[in-house]
């Protein structure tokens, strides 16, 4: 198995089974694969590639660790009435590594400079730089997933840990996702405590929705849910 991968996961992991790992009835067995960390855990299903082997989606994880990985087998078993109809076994183990990447450090930037009011001007600078659509969008994908599984602190805000009466114009979260068209990260701050606060903001370029028409991406600020669905089981 790849032995290293990101936080935000979404990335495909090849596991491939030794002769000893093999056996003649794989139709009727199934493979799984539960990355046990510090605070969370994931089971992800994995499916057949080949006669030896097997692929499955990298799950998000919370934090930058080395993770135990658990290669499971199910098959319906033999089991007297009332017992569980489908035995488990471990087939396999291996240390697996979440490293820290561009779009983890980015999310904890940001979330970093909530509420502070030249916490952002080091973002700006993206604004200088002709970023094509398709980077934009795959900077979107990665930086929302990466906020999704981000622990953040206790209290935090989108207008800082200590709300306060704010009538100047102040650079947000909101206004760098909308200026930037980065729909699935607005969706992800329109959900989070001091959203109806900094909608009512401006800064020095105007209104969340102007900032929004100026970068081609008007659905940012009148979509206020979404659902994606995860590749995996995540517990704590």
């Amino acid at each position: 198995m790849e032995n290293v991968q990101t936080p935000t996961g979404k990335v495909v992991i090849t596991v491939q089974l030794c002769d000893e790992e093999q056996t003649e009835d794989e139709e009727c067995e199934e493979y799984f694969l539960l990355f046990s960390g510090s605070s969370q855990s994931h089971l992800t299903s994995a499916l057949w590639s080949g006669h030896d082997t097997l692929h499955t989606l990298c799950p998000a994880h919370d934090c930058c660790e080395a993770v135990q990985v658990t290669l499971c087998r199910a098959r319906p078993g033999h089991l007297p009435a009332g017992e569980s109809p489908v035995s488990v076994v471990a087939v396999a183990e291996q240390r697996f590594n979440f490293v820290q990447d561009l779009a983890f450090d980015m999310a904890q930037f940001l979330v970093s400079t909530a509420g502070r009011p030249d916490g952002l001007e080091g973002a700006m600078l993206l604004d200088e730089c002709q970023i094509p659509l398709e980077e934009c969008e795959r900077l979107d994908e990665s930086l929302s997933l990466a906020l999704r599984h981000l622990d953040l602190p206790d209290g935090w805000n989108l207008l800082g840990t200590h709300l306060r009466n704010i009538t100047e114009p102040q650079e947000t979260l909101v206004h760098f996702a909308a200026r930037r068209g980065l729909k699935r990260v607005a969706v992800w701050l329109l959900l989070q405590p001091g959203a109806p606060e900094a909608l009512r903001l401006t800064n020095r370029q105007g209104p969340h929705l102007q900032a929004s028409l100026s970068s081609g991406a008007t659905e940012t600020c009148t979509s206020s849910s979404q659902s994606k669905d995860r590749p995996c089981c995540c517990f704590s």
